[in-house]
């Protein structure tokens, strides 16, 4: 249902965002994964069907990061369908705010904002070249209700809320969506909750039907909403676009 989709996938080397590399690549899309760790991003590659998955290493806190990015973004074509922004630094939990540590408060605001913001000025242009683009910014719980103890990771996706609403209503050549993925079986999780039996909570692949139908490109969802990914797990991704009569990429 994705075939020739081109999408972006950061944090591509662990948890969600590998997950969603793997599921995008299993629908027919062409992902370009992006993280620090090349021995991780190729263990992503792997584990989706051949070819599909490009690695991109590079650090998005750099300017030479985003800059990778976009070159190669560039020498494909320049154009680009998707960009889910996956990437995130947890920081510490369980520090009241009074007590946060001033370099981990950058540090995290750094990775889980400011990143994302300055590769979207370098990506713009490639996504309005795209077909029915799509920007996807990955929320939290505690982004939407704040939480004692959760510090500067709570705080960041509150303001990636926030650049994510400013973004939608500025551009109007795509879609933008704000999707909190809940709970979810990831090595984050499991370092934010050691003492948790990781069975009890979804898995990535759980979750993913909402990102596969937010970056289908007739999703009926409008700009600008602010989704759950339980909302969708067991569900056919795709679920109304046949009925409606919509076709996939061919």
């Amino acid at each position: 249902m994705l075939t020739n989709r081109r999408i972006l996938v950061t944090g591509g080397s662990s948890g969600i965002g590998r997950g969603l590399c793997i599921a995008y690549a299993e629908a027919g899309a062409r992902v370009w994964a992006v993280a620090r760790r090349g021995d991780a991003l190729a263990e992503t590659a792997a584990a989706a069907p051949a070819g599909a998955v490009v690695p991109i290493v590079a650090d998005l806190v750099t300017e030479a990061g985003r800059r990778e990015v976009a070159t190669t973004i560039d020498h494909a074509g320049g154009e680009l369908d998707v960009a889910v922004h996956a990437a995130a630094l947890l920081g510490p939990v369980g520090v009241p705010l009074v007590d946060y540590p001033e370099a981990e408060w950058h540090e995290v605001f750094g990775v889980n904002v400011t990143a994302a913001h300055l590769l979207h000025q370098r990506i713009a242009g490639f996504l309005d070249a795209g077909r029915s683009p799509v920007v996807i910014g990955m929320s939290s719980t505690i982004g939407r209700a704040g939480r004692a103890g959760w510090g500067m990771y709570a705080v960041s996706k509150y303001a990636l809320e926030g650049w994510l609403a400013v973004l939608a209503d500025e551009w109007d050549a795509g879609r933008v969506y704000s999707v909190n993925p809940g709970g979810t079986r990831t090595p984050m999780r499991a370092e934010a909750r050691p003492d948790e039996d990781p069975a009890t909570v979804p898995s990535p692949a759980d979750i993913a039907p909402i990102f596969l139908r937010l970056a289908h490109q007739d999703a009926p969802e409008p700009s600008g909403a602010i989704l759950e990914a339980r909302d969708w797990i067991h569900r056919d991704p795709y679920e109304g676009l046949h009925a409606a009569g919509r076709r996939p990429d061919a």
